[in-house]
């Protein structure tokens, strides 16, 4: 019984009647039409390949240049549905569809400017695979065409090696086909699979048999007959799962993306199909020349082989640095970066207040790598940096002067720092020693620095994604312009917040002249009073009102000057003045006020440089907060510490205590005030810009219920640390 016969029967009249029905349903189709020419030449092949199956020798050439010509069919076609069906194509954007009815073949309603934003990038996209395809459709017909010449040359010239050379061809054709099918596979929509799949079935199948058949062909210099008889039944079962794809895909629009691994995983199939080839005939050579241990050779060589090939291609590194490589030297874009631009964008749009900005600045960066939490510090007046703002962590108080190893390491290099590879990779890092805060934060990734114009604005701690994963110098690259773009949409909000203050104080101003108009009324009233008490001195009416006159005047006199005494012009210049000095008469002069103040710590001989009222002034009205805070039976009391560069006055008391938010978010902000009426709200902001003026700091320790504790911090005389570790050294301390 003739198996070939029938199973190429059966695959010429499968491909016949197919090519049939493609005749009268693809006329306007170009992808039906190149299917059409497939189908038909596909059922000559198997016509002239029923003869061949009979022993017809006159029918062995047209045999084996149909199955030449049939493979040059079915590229074309596949090339074409990277090319001509790609959404966005010029038929698919003048119709404003991508082939099957809907905006580049996508599903859903889109807006017209949405849509003209979907069809623009689709055409930048595509561009990448039509530049695939007008290079690889020539080199892989080219090569076909090769191996048709070369057999239409065996017919005329007998020469040595043209049966291998024409299997080896015939091995490469399948070899290709199959690394066309992957690529259209991997990279077709998911949602547009379910119409595809059998087409990728049934013409993967056809490849797939023919490289086993011609491989094995190679291997041992001879065509298994078996298997080339059923290779007609493979074709039989594989014309209707095309079929089926064919009548699902009127148009061909297989809604293809771009994908990063196009060339790697290509690149893996054709590298692994010629190292299996090349095993495969070094193992033949040691089966025919091993004597009796050449088939047992044989088989140990070639199954050593394929595992080292397995262990090659399951090695994560290898892979790794070959896509890095192919990235760098093939491509020029990983991620589509006008939608990481508009996501930027989006998430740095405006909010209520500054605390918000920060979080969208942490978020903003967190989206780009898909951290899942992380912190911002930016750097404040004195130079330091403090933790502004956080994202799905916990708060750290910790301070950060311009001189820590890691803002010296930032602010040089601007590094993108993987805190993964600091233990490893130390020496990448110039040893850098990270602050205790930074080793503290959970699961901590990356620190990316926020650069300004000139120096270094802050920088933002990200943590680990939920699903591990490498960057790479894209995703650096990425995340250093992500952050030159934050940093200046923070400048500008810092900038603007500044305008705005400057204009209240401006305001302010303008409010100080209103009540110097009230001053002249109220002195102009006391003026009439003593005017009027020459002639009305004995009467008691008289009297009576010229007290309650008095009395009105110096209430208002109070008020005026309650408001207006932080804000005098300061003329006196600095000088050497003693702490315990200034803390002793302040103090004394509070004493008529309950609870009364103590100066428990008294240290002799602590000179600094500085304008004494001022000093005065703002230890005065901390006191008047501590008191204001505590019970009439409270206390508050007063303390100076030392190290050997750094003064610290500490004012403690029982009061009420502040909660963390209110100290980092209202505490020391200009013109925001718990008093109401009675305060204006820049009695802090106006102490804490005086002390960082001197090159100190105040630090704010409170909790609800619990009392507070002020510390100033100053920098001693004859010191000769900088300004902004003054708050530092006496945290340590």
């Amino acid at each position: 019984m003739n198996l070939g016969f029938y199973s190429y029967a059966g695959a010429a009249v499968a491909y016949a009647f197919f090519a049939v029905l493609l005749l009268f349903s693809w006329r306007e189709s170009l992808q039906g039409k190149l299917l059409f020419i497939s189908a038909a030449v596909s059922a000559c092949w198997a016509v002239f390949a029923i003869q061949v199956s009979l022993h017809n020798e006159s029918a062995l050439l047209p045999y084996q240049s149909l199955e030449i010509i049939r493979y040059i069919a079915w590229y074309i076609f596949l090339f074409k549905l990277f090319d001509v069906s790609l959404p966005g194509s010029e038929a698919g954007v003048a119709s404003g569809t991508g082939g099957n009815g809907k905006a580049g073949g996508l599903s859903g309603d889109l807006t017209d400017g949405q849509l003209d934003r979907r069809v623009d990038t689709t055409r930048r996209v595509n561009n990448s695979y039509r530049r695939f395809v007008r290079k690889a459709l020539p080199v892989t017909v080219g090569l076909a065409v090769l191996f048709l010449v070369n057999e239409l040359l065996a017919q005329i010239w007998a020469l040595p090696g043209q049966f291998v050379l024409g299997i080896t061809g015939n091995v490469l054709l399948a070899l290709a086909g199959l690394a066309l099918i992957e690529q259209l596979y991997r990279n077709t929509s998911p949602r547009f699979r379910w119409a595809t799949k059998y087409l990728f079935l049934g013409a993967g199948g056809i490849f797939i048999y023919d490289f086993y058949l011609y491989s094995d062909a190679l291997l041992f210099r001879n065509i298994d007959q078996s298997l080339w008889d059923a290779r007609g039944i493979v074709h039989l079962v594989a014309v209707p799962l095309i079929a089926i794809s064919s009548a699902r895909n009127k148009n061909w629009s297989l809604n293809v993306f771009v994908s990063r691994d196009i060339v790697l995983n290509t690149t893996a199939i054709f590298v692994g199909g010629f190292y299996l080839l090349a095993m495969a005939g070094a193992g033949y050579y040691i089966r025919e020349f091993g004597g009796s241990w050449g088939k047992f050779g044989q088989v140990m060589f070639i199954t050593l082989a394929v595992v080292f090939l397995f262990v090659l291609a399951s090695s994560s590194r290898l892979r790794a640095q070959i896509k890095v490589f192919l990235g760098k030297h093939f491509y020029k874009n990983k991620y589509d970066y006008r939608l990481e631009w508009l996501r930027l964008t989006e998430d740095l749009s405006e909010k209520e207040n500054h605390k918000d900005h920060c979080r969208n600045a942490i978020e903003a960066m967190s989206h780009i790598v898909e951290a899942r939490s992380g912190l911002i510090w930016l750097r404040e007046e004195n130079s330091a940096f403090y933790n502004v703002g956080e994202w799905q962590h916990k708060k750290f108080d910790a301070v950060l002067a311009k001189e820590d190893p890691l803002i010296k390491f930032l602010s040089a290099t601007g590094f993108v720092i993987n805190l993964r590879e600091l233990e490893t990779h130390a020496d990448e890092y110039q040893d850098l020693i990270l602050p205790g805060c930074i080793r503290e934060v959970e699961q901590g990734w990356l620190i990316v620095p926020l650069h300004g114009p000139t120096e270094l604005l802050g920088f933002v701690v990200l943590a680990n994604p939920l699903m591990v994963r490498s960057i790479n110098w894209e995703d650096r690259d990425l995340l250093k312009t992500a952050a030159k773009q934050v940093a200046s949409y923070l400048m500008v909000l810092m900038t603007s917040a500044q305008l705005a203050e400057s204009k209240q104080f401006e305001m302010f101003s303008r409010l100080s002249a209103y009540m110097v108009h009230d001053l002249k009324n109220i002195a102009a009233e006391l003026n009439l009073v003593a005017i009027n008490a020459e002639k009305h001195a004995a009467n008691p009416a008289f009297v009576s009102d010229a007290f309650e006159t008095v009395e009105n005047a110096a209430g208002d006199i109070n008020r005026l000057l309650e408001q207006l005494r932080n804000k005098r012009v300061h003329g006196e210049k600095k000088a050497l003045v003693d702490l315990d000095e200034i803390i002793q008469d302040v103090v004394e002069l509070k004493q008529q006020k309950s609870p009364s103040p103590e100066y428990i710590n008294r240290k002799d001989g602590c000179m600094v440089s500085l304008e004494k009222n001022r000093l005065s002034n703002v230890l005065a009205h901390l006191i008047d907060n501590a008191q204001q805070a505590s019970e009439q039976d409270g206390s508050v009391r007063l303390s100076l510490l030392m190290t050997e560069d750094v003064y610290a006055i500490e004012i403690k008391d029982e009061g009420h205590g502040m909660d963390e938010d209110f100290i980092r978010d209202r505490l020391f902000k200009a013109f925001d005030t718990t008093k109401g009426n009675a305060g204006m709200g820049i009695g802090m902001h106006e102490s804490r810009e005086f002390i960082r003026q001197v090159g100190g700091d105040i630090i704010v320790q409170s909790k609800p219920e619990k009392g507070s504790i002020i510390t100033l911090c100053i920098p001693a005389a004859s010191s000769d640390s900088k300004p902004d570790s003054a708050s530092e050294s006496i945290a340590e301390a």
